[in-house]
């Protein structure tokens, strides 16, 4: 099965990543409801990847990228001071399980603090194991800060 490394994506990895992307999209009984633009979401990681206040990392294992976590920092709406905010961490189906997701999340943290964040979120909103990623999040001590609703 070989180690997993997390670091930063790069254009080579383009094609899994949308692989990934895709898979993400499909899976959730959420946002498969909504279309899906390659163009935008290739857009979004070639912009993740190239602005100093953006993160796109890969997890990869044996060669092949198996998930990755996407996020930015930017200012508050209503202060300068810095948020981190997630697109997303995600992992393919077949590699869950493991360490992976702790990985990419604590990766991000650590991002969103040397960014100098005063706030660093991350959660889930596709609707695919929600249960078993609020008991993940909770146990690598972090805190629930707000609840979604939809129609």
């Amino acid at each position: 099965m070989g180690k997993t490394t997390i670091r930063p994506a790069t254009k080579d990895d383009l094609d899994l990543l949308m692989l990934i992307a895709v898979s993400m999209h499909a899976e959730s009984p959420r946002y498969s409801k909504l279309s899906f633009s390659h163009d935008k979401v290739l857009n979004l990681f070639v912009t993740l990847m190239s602005s100093q206040n953006c993160l796109l990392l890969v997890a990869e294992r044996g060669g092949d990228v198996i998930g990755a976590v996407a996020g930015f920092v930017a200012p508050h709406w209503f202060s300068d001071d810095l948020v981190a905010n997630e697109y997303g961490v995600f992992i393919l189906p077949e590699h869950r399980g493991g360490l992976t997701a702790v990985r990419l999340a604590r990766a991000y943290i650590q991002w969103g603090k040397m960014m100098n964040a005063k706030l660093i979120q991350i959660g889930i909103s596709t609707g695919v194991m929600t249960e078993e990623t609020t008991a993940l999040y909770l146990a690598i001590g972090l805190k629930p800060f707000s609840f979604g609703f939809e129609v």
